[in-house]
């Protein structure tokens, strides 16, 4: 379980490391079921994730096994905090774990601050989205990715796609 203010903790580091970026708050209607309402607990969830890039304006994309719950469409690499991790330590991991790459030259973008609710069951939550540059152009799948790609453009089947419109414009459109 969270302890009392890992949140502003989180928030205080993130801003500290990277200065002030966005927060947004929404609130993100999702079905029954979907993987965000798993957690049982009370406290606000923090994830992290974002677009990971080859320098060239190629992003690196990932289908999750099918128990994962997110059925065929694509997503970012990222995932839910570890206890004690900060936005960037979780953002490193994750991508390692789900694409066996490293990262370089991270840029924290946002931070969204989300109620997410099915209608009946609501949670709170964080998430820190990222851009970074990745150290090697040859991703190794962890066990719960069935297939890691480079993409020239978001595809419409990407998780979460409007989020990242922006970020990927300033990729392909960098000097």
């Amino acid at each position: 379980m969270a302890r009392i203010g890992a949140c502003k903790d989180r928030l205080g580091e993130a801003f500290d490391r990277f200065g002030r970026v966005p927060v947004e708050k929404r609130t993100r209607r999702v079905s029954p079921g979907h993987p965000s309402l798993r957690s049982r607990s009370e406290a606000p969830t923090w994830a992290a994730g974002g677009l990971v890039h080859d320098g060239q304006g190629r992003v690196l994309l990932l289908q999750h096994t099918r128990d994962k719950g997110w059925g065929d469409a694509w997503v970012t690499p990222g995932g839910k905090l570890a206890e004690g991790e900060t936005t960037l330590q979780g953002f490193e991991r994750e991508v390692r774990e789900e694409a066996g790459i490293g990262i370089m030259e991270p840029a924290l973008t946002r931070i969204l601050q989300e109620k997410i609710t099915d209608g009946r069951t609501i949670r709170h939550a964080y998430f820190a989205q990222f851009v970074a540059r990745a150290d090697s152009l040859v991703p190794r799948p962890g066990p719960d990715v069935r297939e890691a790609r480079w993409f020239n453009a978001l595809p419409q089947d990407l998780a979460y796609r409007e989020d990242y419109e922006e970020d990927f414009h300033r990729l392909v459109t960098k000097d």
